[in-house]
This record gives C-alpha cells, sequence and structure tokens, in this order.
C-alpha cells in the first residue's frame, strides 16, 4: 500500500512536469515565431527603403515619435535588428531541443512507471 502511494505521487508529479513543459514548448515556439516576423519585417523594410537615393532622409518609429535619419543609419539599424533577431532564433530554437528532450525522457519515465506497476499488479 506504502509503495503504491509512492508511485501515485511519482506519477503526479512526472505529468505537472510534462504539462509545464509543454507549455514552455509552446511560449518558445511563439516566441520563435514572432523574432521571425520580425526579422522578416526588418528585411522587407530594409529592401523597401533601398530603392531610394543614399541622401534621402526618412522617419524611423521610435515610440510614440519620429526622428528623422538617413538611409544608411537605418538600414544599419534595421540589419542590426535581424542580427539580433537570428541570434535569439537560436537561442530559442536550442532552448526548444532541450525542453523536447526532458518531455521524451518525462514520457519514457512515465512508460516506465506504468509499465513496472502492471508488472507488480500481475
Amino acid at each position: 500500500m506504502n509503495v503504491d502511494l509512492e508511485l501515485k505521487k511519482a506519477f503526479q508529479e512526472l505529468q505537472v512536469k510534462m504539462l509545464e513543459t509543454t507549455q514552455q514548448v509552446k511560449v518558445a515556439d511563439t516566441q520563435i515565431e514572432y523574432q521571425k516576423r520580425s526579422q522578416q519585417h526588418s528585411k522587407l523594410t530594409s529592401s523597401e527603403i533601398g530603392k531610394y537615393p543614399q541622401e534621402t532622409r526618412v522617419y524611423e518609429g521610435v515610440g510614440r515619435m519620429f526622428i528623422l535619419q538617413d538611409i544608411p543609419n537605418i538600414q544599419s539599424l534595421l540589419s542590426e535588428r535581424v542580427k539580433k533577431s537570428e541570434t535569439k532564433i537560436k537561442e530559442l530554437e536550442s532552448k526548444k531541443t532541450y525542453l523536447e528532450r526532458t518531455l521524451k525522457e518525462s514520457e519514457d519515465n512515465l512508460r516506465e512507471m506504468v509499465a513496472s506497476k502492471q508488472a507488480t499488479l500481475k
């Protein structure tokens, strides 16, 4: 009877861990998608303003205001954003890989517990 309670408690802990890990994977997916959209937006903006002469002055949105800048300055800011997004995407993907591996291990542990429980009942 005592072993049964220990097994039940371990089973519940693993279930909670699996749920948390699944939620973290979903959050990582959402963040990756956001970074990809941000990166695409920066690339599109850079290509659009690249069509104008270099001496053209354009506005950069900063918070709730706009600052008048020249195109090369804006393009360097946009390329920096793209690089930051790429770095963030790589970090998030490695985090997601780790979480998926952890989830797989938790599932395997859960299966082993169920199998050992069934074996002891027989």
